[in-house]
């Protein structure tokens, strides 16, 4: 797992995030030529890192009271997330 890969891609410019009017949104990779679209909850994980947020626990507290749900479903679920995103980068 790699938040600080996702973190360095937003930070260097590499990855662009644009939110759609629904709450959802998009990433671009300009560097791999990809673009991942986020339903409400990716994108408030991508968005958090970009803020600064770089520890899993956090990422995870945050969605739990965002979305309501357990905290360790939202460790579970930032944990696959996060995987799944820099595996791709």
């Amino acid at each position: 797992m790699s938040i600080e890969s996702i973190a360095s891609g937003l930070q260097s410019g590499r990855l662009t995030i644009t939110s759609l009017d629904d709450g959802s949104g998009v990433v671009l990779d300009s560097d791999g030529e990809q673009l991942f679209s986020f339903n409400v909850t990716g994108l408030s994980i991508v968005q958090a890192i970009e803020l600064g947020v770089h520890d899993l626990d956090a990422l995870a507290e945050q969605l739990s009271k965002r979305f309501e749900v357990t905290p360790e479903r939202a460790r579970s679920d930032v944990s696959d997330f996060v995987q799944r995103l820099a595996a791709k980068l």
